[in-house]
This record gives C-alpha cells, structure tokens and sequence, in this order.
C-alpha cells in the first residue's frame, strides 16, 4: 500500500512546480531525470505535511464534536473504513483501514501543494516587501543572460527604448512590451513583444542604420512580436545621442541614416 504513495507524491510535486511562485518560472529548466527529482523532492515536502496534518489531527482532535444535539465525528479513518466495508471496497476491516488512510493521506498530499505555495509567496513578501514580487522573480531568473537582462531591464521603464539588429539585417527602435511567459518546455525569453516607434535596415557593407518606416506617424497601436533567437545585437536607444551623431543637414529630412551603434 505504502508503494501506491508513490503516485499521490510525484503528482504533488509536479503540482507544487507549477504552483509555486519560483518553481513555476524554473520548470522549463527541469529536463529529463532533474524533473523527476525535483518533484520528487517537492512531493516529499507534501507527504511530510500531509503526514503532520493526519498525525495531529488523529491524536489530539476529539473523536466526535457535539453542537447542540448534533453529534460530528472527526474520527475520519475509521468513518471512511466502515463505508468502504460497507459498499464492499474492501473485504476485512484491516484492508478497509489502509485503504481509508491511503485515500487520506494522497488527499492531504495532493492539497499540500497549495500550502508549499502559500510559504512560497510569503517568503517573497518577507524578502521583498511586497505581494506582487514577480518582478523580482524574473530579474533574477534572466539575470544570467545579458540579452535576457537587457530587454527585461528596458521593459520595467516606460521611457526607454530597445535597439534591436535581426539576423536579416532589419533594424526595429521600439518599447519592449513583453518577454512571453514560460511554459513547461520553454522559457519566458523565446519570444519578444515591442510597440515599434521606427525601423529601417543596416547597410550591407559599412552596416550605418537608415530608417525608413516612423510608427509614430500614425495613430494605430502597432505591436510586433519576434523571435529572440533572430536578434544579432540589442542597446539601449538613446535619442540624444542619434540626433548628436546624426544631424539633419540642410539638404535632408531629420529622418536620416543613422551610424551604426
């Protein structure tokens, strides 16, 4: 019987992956064997709870509680091992007992889950002083690419803009939107979304940018998603400084090729 925990344990642990504020956001690096492990380490944290909460409640909670001339009984094992007699679920009352603390003990498990994730989301609020510390969450998760850093970093502000050069030669200015979500397979940094504010392409041979398309000549929200795989290079758009390095001369619109950055 002890071996059909087995089960119970490895499903919540993979629950409390995806429940939990951290883990959730990591589960597309568990691959293979480390995915089994971890949730298997976190299915024995919920055992572990599940077996506290079943061990005190069977030990130091009444057998029965009396409200008014109502009786409740709180002996849950042995109520559950008599209906499962009763309906012919197990044949002796020793089978009927495991089989009622079984079913007991994977519903605690399984419901362990949630309190894994409610420790989780009050160990953010103690570290970072607030309820919502996805923020912080992710800054730390993409802080061990510089690309991924980079982008995250620019979407935080809403006045800075990402230089982004595609592996086509296509230059895209524009306000990083949104870096995905993660999913069980891939992370949150596949895909990129940008609300575009100018794009142009970069010279084949001496690679200086021109501009050619101004998205903010027109008043429809245009948003773009790309591939963060396709990006070759990413900077921070400092417009000072392009109009420093790029003044418009007398003979041309201020809408001139800009030098390679």
């Amino acid at each position: 019987m002890l071996l059909l925990l087995i089960f119970p344990v490895l499903v919540a642990g993979f629950l409390a992956c995806h429940l939990h504020p951290i883990y959730a956001y990591h589960l597309h690096r568990y691959e293979g064997q480390y995915l089994y492990l971890k949730s298997a380490q976190l299915g024995i944290q919920c055992l572990a709870i599940a077996l506290i909460a079943a061990l005190t409640a069977h030990f130091w909670l009444p057998s029965s509680l009396t409200i008014g001339n109502t009786r409740i009984s709180l002996a849950l094992a042995p109520e559950l091992a008599t209906a499962m007699q009763t309906a012919g679920v197990a044949a002796t009352a020793t089978e009927a007992s495991k089989l009622a603390w079984f079913f007991i003990l994977s519903v605690l498990t399984l419901g362990a889950a949630f309190i894994i994730k409610g420790w989780g989301h009050l160990s953010l609020l103690r570290r970072f002083g607030t309820r919502n510390a996805r923020v912080f969450v992710i800054g730390e998760l993409l802080e061990d690419s510089p690309l991924d850093n980079l982008l995250f970093k620019l979407s935080l502000h809403k006045d800075k803009y990402a230089m982004l050069t595609m592996n086509d030669r296509k230059v895209y200015v524009g306000k990083v939107i949104s870096l995905g979500e993660p999913s069980e397979t891939s992370g949150m940094d596949q895909d990129i979304s940008i609300m575009p504010l100018m794009s142009g392409y970069r010279h084949k041979d001496d690679l200086t940018v021109k501009f050619t398309t101004h998205y903010d000549e027109t008043e429809a929200a245009i948003y773009l998603s790309l591939r963060q795989d396709a990006i070759v290079s990413a900077t921070e758009f400092d417009f000072e400084a392009y109009q420093n390095w790029n003044p418009p001369k007398d003979s041309e619109s201020p809408e001139i090729a800009a030098t390679s950055i």
